[in-house]
């Protein structure tokens, strides 16, 4: 139970560490200085830790990185829609 707690507290903060970016570059639809590399490089992160939390059957691994990645993707999306 609290390895549960804890994969879970893991996930919620790491969401929040690349939330502010997010909503950043929604208002300012400013993306110049948000690297590509970088998410790309963190999709790809979360799709193998997504993997891994099956292959060890870890729900807070699977459902906190599924969410954490729809985050990504959505940066993704918002760096393609207003890169100038």
């Amino acid at each position: 139970m609290i390895e549960e707690i804890i994969g879970y507290l893991a996930g919620i903060f790491i969401m929040i560490s690349f939330i502010p970016q997010v909503i950043k570059s929604y208002k300012t639809k400013n993306v110049g200085d948000i690297s590509l590399g970088l998410i790309i490089a963190t999709i790809i992160g979360t799709i193998f830790w997504i993997i891994y939390g099956v292959m060890i059957d870890s729900m807070p691994l699977i459902i906190m990185n599924i969410i954490f990645g729809i985050t990504v993707l959505y940066q993704l999306y918002l760096k393609i829609k207003y890169e100038k």
